[in-house]
């Protein structure tokens, strides 16, 4: 997640991407209520908590930055039998 995660930020002025390790830094893990890792936080309110495929960590974060329309369009899956 932190390299996807840097690589999209690289991209884009307006996101930004830290890595905190939380025993170096227990009052972030205490703000944000770190329970296991990785957590994921988008903009101080929208989360992931676990490993997640690359696809849901960006809808997660193109949700959270407002920018929904960036996601890449996806083909409705053609009915069995139909062309």
């Amino acid at each position: 997640m932190a390299r996807l995660a840097h690589a999209v930020a690289m991209e884009n002025p307006r996101i930004r991407a830290d890595v905190v390790e939380v025993e170096e830094f227990p009052y972030l893990a205490q703000t944000y209520q770190v329970r296991g890792v990785p957590k994921t936080v988008f903009n101080g309110f929208a989360e992931l908590v676990g490993a997640v495929p690359p696809e849901a960590f960006l809808q997660k974060l193109l949700t959270a930055v407002g920018r929904l329309d960036l996601l890449p369009k996806v083909a409705p899956e053609k009915e069995e039998g139909r062309p």
